[in-house]
């Protein structure tokens, strides 16, 4: 028997009516009629009702498609009785003793109810997909829909009653699974990026794709959505970044790792390696720095070795080993450059060029101003550039010597330069050079002044001579000034230059013009 032959043949022996008595012909029996066609129109009803029943759970059930219920949940068919073995099959009709007959408002009600959970359940389930429920629901979802199920099939048998029941059962479990949608949607969450780091990108797709159905603005996912179409080339990367980490390739793993976060931005393993890698890159560089600057520092090539020490020290500014190689270096070349300036210095003194001997031992004072040698060596520097200064002034200007006092401090500064020992061959000839300028500015030379015994004749820096003829005069060299005058006339003047060793002078002094 089928489903709907089934079902009508509940619906007939649930509507059978109660057995009475048949009255005689005339009016009961027209009452009888009235309430045959009641009957016949309930079951009509219930046809109708089947029949749209029937086409609803068929479309349901090319969506959802029924799976077998259990012997023991499945509600017990109503089967008419077998036919007696005595006697001939008749329908049974139910006597005033048996069940009562179905309330026909009862079953409306009934009916009505049923029909409004389910769509009920309709709208619930319809929510429940629209966020994807199907994909994450798993066995809450599965039972939500055998629960619907179950309600459908009592629903199409005229279980109205059972199947309201069962449609809010099917009702409750699909609320439950919606207030679980932050949970479902915390979980996708977490197997996504638990894919993006194993780098399985269809995964790791499928798993924001669900929460976006979830959760349509989810940052969250739509970020991970985008992360996914590139993670398998970003996987990739880092794998072949471990691969050359591991052959000590680190600028080509650097590389590698560098590639993966401009294509993933959000790769943290990328970042992370980057930062290791890039720690290890500096740790070799620092340790190649170090062994070069040492290796130079024992080649004596210590302008390398402090210039690759202290490129280390940039990378490690705590390294006590960096600290330890530049003091050496730092030393060693503090010491080379006393030794050079040392040299300097005393090469300048055999070539008595006594402001670079001075210039010298002041910078020696300028590393280490306790060193005794440079201090001694500053101050005999000093002593015989004065004096060589001094010298230098009187030969290249002789003309001063003319002045007494200056002709006196000459001869003192001879003196001076005469104790200096040992003098030097140029200081011998400064002193020497100076002395003949001294003999000579010493030595008079013989000026005749001629005159007519009526001017006054006076020269600056000897005196006044009164009048004369002719008189002879001895003068150091030097420039001196005569002056002659006379009363009623103009005064004359002219200037004289004496030079050393010259022979006699003449000069005529007299006053011709009147006034």
């Amino acid at each position: 028997m089928s489903k709907k032959d089934a079902a009508n043949q509940t619906r007939s022996e649930t509507i059978t009516p109660l057995r009475v008595n048949i009255p005689p012909k005339g009016l009961g029996h027209s009452r009888h009629r009235g309430r045959n066609r009641f009957g016949l129109a309930i079951l009509l009803g219930a046809l109708l009702l089947l029949v749209g029943a029937g086409v609803w759970f068929l479309n349901h059930l090319s969506k959802n498609p029924i799976k077998a219920i259990p012997a023991a949940e499945k509600p017990a068919a109503t089967k008419p009785a077998p036919p007696s073995k005595t006697a001939p099959t008749r329908p049974e009709v139910q006597t005033s003793q048996s069940a009562p007959a179905a309330d026909p408002e009862r079953l409306a009600r009934e009916k009505r109810l049923a029909e409004e959970k389910l769509a009920d359940f309709l709208q619930a389930k319809s929510d429940l997909d629209s966020k994807g429920a199907a994909d994450w629901g798993n066995e809450a979802y599965a039972a939500v829909n055998d629960a619907a199920r179950q309600a459908d099939a009592l629903l199409i048998e005229g279980e109205f009653k059972r199947a309201a029941e069962g449609y809010d059962r099917a009702i409750d479990l699909a609320r439950r699974l919606a207030g679980s949608t932050g949970a479902a949607l915390q979980q996708l969450l977490e197997d996504g990026q638990a894919a993006l780091s194993n780098g399985n990108g269809a995964e790791a797709r499928w798993n924001f794709s669900v929460a976006l159905k979830i959760d349509s603005a989810n940052q969250t996912a739509r970020k991970g959505l985008k992360r996914s179409e590139t993670i398998e080339e970003v996987h990739r990367l880092l794998q072949s970044g471990i691969q050359h980490e591991k052959n000590n390739a680190l600028s080509l793993a650097r590389d590698d790792y560098r590639k993966a976060i401009q294509i993933d931005p959000e790769a943290e393993s990328a970042r992370q390696a980057i930062a290791r890698v890039s720690a290890l890159i500096k740790e070799q560089q620092f340790r190649q720095l170090l062994s070069d600057g040492l290796t130079a520092y024992h080649n004596n090539d210590f302008s390398l070795a402090r210039k690759r020490l202290l490129k280390a020290k940039s990378l490690k500014p705590s390294s006590r080993d960096v600290s330890e190689a530049l003091f050496q270096v730092d030393q060693a070349i503090r010491l080379a450059r006393i030794d050079q300036l040392r040299n300097t210095a005393q090469s300048a003194e055999q070539a008595e060029d006594w402001q670079t001997a001075f210039d010298a031992y002041q910078k020696v004072l300028d590393i280490d101003q306790n060193l005794k040698f440079a201090v001694y060596g500053r101050q005999r520097s000093r002593e015989q550039l004065l004096v060589a200064k001094r010298l230098g002034f009187y030969l290249a200007k002789p003309k001063v010597l003319e002045s007494d006092e200056h002709l006196k401090n000459a001869i003192l500064l001879i003196e001076e330069a005469k104790e200096i020992d040992p003098p030097g061959r140029k200081l011998a000839a400064q002193i020497k050079a100076l002395e003949d300028l001294v003999t000579a500015a010493q030595t008079p030379v013989v000026v005749i002044i001629e005159s007519d015994n009526l001017t006054r004749v006076a020269v600056y820096k000897v005196g006044k001579l009164g009048r004369f003829s002719k008189r002879e005069l001895k003068l150091r060299p030097g420039t001196y000034t005569v002056v002659g005058a006379r009363d009623g006339y103009q005064d004359v003047r002219q200037k004289i230059v004496v030079k050393p060793g010259q022979q006699a002078l003449r000069v005529t002094v007299e006053c011709r013009a009147k006034i």
